[in-house]
């Protein structure tokens, strides 16, 4: 058998261990205490009179069949731009314990907190990243490369940031502009001409080469004519 046992295939679910074995207990199948998961099904399938060596030999709705890291597969179809990919690991369909890593997704909270830390984001923007991020498959941090949390900030309206070294000695100094041709911005990798920016003044989403202007009354004068919102 190649790659260690992570799961199995039980009817028309994929388990963990542990869900397996409670699975064959509630239809009736002793299954030993006190030992790991591969030794005790082995000893159910014997008692059971089941070839748990040839899974040819039995039909999984009978008995658990296994499931390898190899076989530890899970298609990603909801990428941005019709992408396809893939990765190396499923969920426990009754549970939702990942089976190769061997612990569930963390919560949403949790994972907005790790992709705000990980990748220096305002917390507002993270927690949209993160619940694109889930959408597409990506819940658990050990499936997120930086660049998918880059696609994900893209997709919203966020301030532009850069940083340079200046000063002597050299500190970091943050910009919201680009200071030369080429800048792009510390969240999303972009440069400043595809971000859109919101509003303060009305709230819309306004694309960054877009004119966006607001009549501004001042009390005590006369109204003003139209002014660049801030």
């Amino acid at each position: 058998m190649i790659g260690g046992v992570v799961g199995y295939q039980y009817a028309v679910d994929n388990l963990c261990p542990s869900c397996t074995i409670g699975r064959m207990r509630a239809n009736g199948i002793k299954v030993a205490r006190g030992m790991g998961h591969e030794d005790a099904i082995r000893r159910a399938a014997e008692r059971q009179g089941v070839d748990f060596s040839d899974e040819s030999s039995y039909d999984s709705g009978d008995f658990p069949k296994t499931i390898t890291t190899q076989q530890a597969k899970t298609e990603l179809t909801e990428l941005p731009n019709d992408e396809r990919g893939e990765i190396s690991d499923e969920r426990c369909d009754n549970c939702g314990k990942w089976l190769v890593l061997g612990e569930k997704s963390p919560s949403e909270p949790a994972l907005t907190r790790y992709v705000r830390d990980s990748y220096e984001l305002p917390h507002a923007l993270a927690k949209q990243i993160a619940t694109e991020l889930r959408k597409w498959g990506l819940s658990h941090p050990e499936f997120i490369k930086e660049e998918n949390a880059r696609q994900a900030a893209a997709m919203y309206p966020h301030d532009f940031v850069m940083t340079e070294f200046r000063g002597n000695p050299q500190q970091v100094v943050m910009f919201p502009t680009p200071q030369a041709d080429g800048d792009t911005c510390l969240h999303c990798e972009k440069p400043w001409e595809e971000h859109t920016f919101t509003c303060g003044t009305c709230g819309i989403d306004i694309p960054a080469t877009d004119r966006h202007r607001h009549e501004i009354p001042i009390k005590g004068q006369r109204k003003l004519p139209m002014v660049v919102a801030p």
